[in-house]
């Protein structure tokens, strides 16, 4: 017998016990049929009280029995557990930033135009800015490219991020060849830094008294079927931090130094996701992730795209596959999968929901050299 059962089956046998006591009681002093009549009601009402309870506690069981059935602890913590748990990690997020700072970013995100979108905004897809007097840009088959993405650093950019340009236009563009956009949207797997079928291009100044027409001719992704971006969509852009994750190189050992010093846990790098199923159950494991790599940066979730920047720390969908000693080490643009709330449908899409990224090397940020990018995409 349980401890439960036990208590039960001990409460019950006082009840009767007093219950008896009062009866006699209440015949030795005249007022037998009150004393009856009471004891009839008591005993109705606890048998329905312990038909309740038998319930209650089948209800229970079956519960427990569903929710490990489909691999689930049966164990539900309180809300204060959860709140403990969330400082947990929060205050490891914060030792953690404090031995590796956030860093400087520009957030993008899609945004509402009164006026028709034109070749000289902030945007993605469209008809491209080009100075028709510059050759055009092409791939291997000679072939005229799309753009990706344009950013305005004139119009954008308030206040202004270092090291990015303060004037001009960036551009990304990517190969028009449907068969290449199938297999690896113009990346060069054996040499990522490679422009053959893709390209980034800086203009110093922005000639304004272009024939936009000219422009026209140009092919456009959102006409592309294996294309990324699925329509022309301008951008606002919002400074703002961007702290190191866990796909970060690096973060795994910054979680072991803050769990040892903070708590004094040894736990091995490799599987600080163990330490994680310690801190709370799966089902809210996320809201602790959550807090554990991003703490209280509101630009996480907040008016721009989640991991849609330049700068800052990259979020892969797997791991950091540049090579080790890879002097692209700082991170020139990252697009993320985006879909269109209002219709449901992708604004932009690379492969499974995953995201692109195009890296440069630091001092070549500096001097404006666009020439060797390192650009990769990846899935979940």
């Amino acid at each position: 017998m349980d401890k439960e059962k036990l208590t039960d089956l001990v409460r019950n046998i006082l009840e009767v016990a007093l219950l008896i006591i009062a009866l006699i009681r209440g015949i030795a002093s005249g007022h037998w049929i009150a004393f009856i009549i009471l004891a009839v009601l008591f005993v109705i009402s606890k048998s329905a009280l312990l038909l309740g309870q038998r319930k209650l506690r089948k209800t229970i069981k079956e519960l427990e029995g569903t929710l490990a059935s489909q691999g689930r602890p049966s164990y539900v913590p309180k809300p204060s557990e959860i709140e403990a748990m969330q400082n947990k990690a929060n205050a490891i997020s914060d030792h953690i930033k404090k031995q590796c700072p956030p860093q400087r970013c520009l957030y993008f995100a899609i945004c509402q135009k009164e006026n028709p979108i034109t070749p000289f905004d902030s945007k993605l897809g469209g008809i491209p800015y080009w100075d028709t007097a510059k050759p055009y840009p092409t791939d291997a088959k000679g072939r005229p490219m799309a753009l990706v993405m344009q950013v305005n650093f004139e119009e954008i950019q308030i206040p202004h991020v270092d090291p990015l340009p303060q004037s001009g236009m960036l551009q990304f563009f990517i190969t028009s060849d449907e068969s290449v956009l199938e297999e690896s949207y113009g990346i060069n797997f054996d040499d990522p830094t490679s422009q053959t079928n893709c390209r980034v291009v800086y203009h110093e100044t922005i000639n304004r008294d272009i024939d936009i027409k000219l422009l026209e001719q140009y092919p456009r992704c959102e006409d592309l079927e294996n294309s990324p971006v699925k329509g022309e969509y301008p951008l606002w852009a919002l400074p703002g931090d961007s702290c190191i994750n866990r796909t970060c190189n690096g973060f795994e050992q910054l979680f072991a130094d803050a769990v040892k010093q903070l708590y004094g846990d040894e736990i091995e790098t490799p599987y600080f996701d163990d330490y994680l199923k310690k801190i709370l159950p799966e089902e809210h494991r996320d809201e602790v992730d959550d807090a554990l790599v991003m703490g209280d940066n509101p630009m996480y979730y907040g008016p721009t795209e989640k991991n849609f920047q330049m700068l800052g720390f990259p979020a892969f969908e797997q791991y950091d596959e540049r090579p080790e000693g890879c002097r692209c080490d700082t991170l020139l643009l990252q697009i993320p999968t985006i879909e269109e709330s209002q219709d449901g449908n992708w604004c932009t899409i690379w492969g499974d929901c995953g995201s692109a990224r195009l890296f440069i090397n630091a001092d070549d940020l500096c001097q404006r050299n666009f020439s060797q990018v390192y650009f990769e995409y990846q899935c979940y």
